[in-house]
């Protein structure tokens, strides 16, 4: 069995923060598309008691998944100190694809790994770019099962 090395990790943490009272003056709605009776300080400060969150970060309204995948990436190999043409893979997990601001629209092909190996410059053909999208309900355990025996086994 062929063993897999992690040589260098990037990440790419947004400058633009948001709060949760930012969502004060939002709706909140149930499934059935209902508004939920409760006050938003009350829907607020439920989320942050069940989640932790107490704030999140939003990208730049220019960028998109790949952007930031792409400078993630450079960190990586920065990181490494490797040279990128020698990468056997990129992989990027999301739950979303590209998407442009003010847009519901997704974008998953080409994946947002072929992207960020383009941004990167990498001719290597042999470089195999691929995306795990992830159900955010369930995406750990999605990873969990790609990355261990459980996945190869069913």
């Amino acid at each position: 069995m062929q063993n897999i090395v992690m040589t260098g990790t990037g990440s790419y943490i947004p400058e633009n923060i948001i709060k949760n009272d930012h969502f004060l003056e939002h709706e909140f709605h149930d499934e059935n598309r209902q508004r939920y009776p409760n006050s938003n300080e009350d829907i607020i400060q439920k989320f942050r008691e069940i989640t932790g969150i107490e704030e999140r970060r939003w990208i730049s309204k220019e960028l998109k998944n790949s952007d930031i995948a792409f400078l993630a990436g450079q960190k990586a190999i920065e990181n490494s100190g490797i040279d990128p043409e020698t990468l056997d893979y990129i992989i990027v997990g999301h739950n979303l694809g590209d998407i442009s601001y003010g847009s519901n629209q997704t974008d998953l092909i080409p994946s947002i790994a072929s992207r960020v190996k383009q941004k990167l410059k990498i001719k290597n053909k042999h470089t195999v770019a691929f995306d795990i999208i992830f159900d955010v309900r369930d995406g750990y355990r999605s990873y969990k099962c790609l990355c261990s025996d459980e996945g190869r086994n069913g």
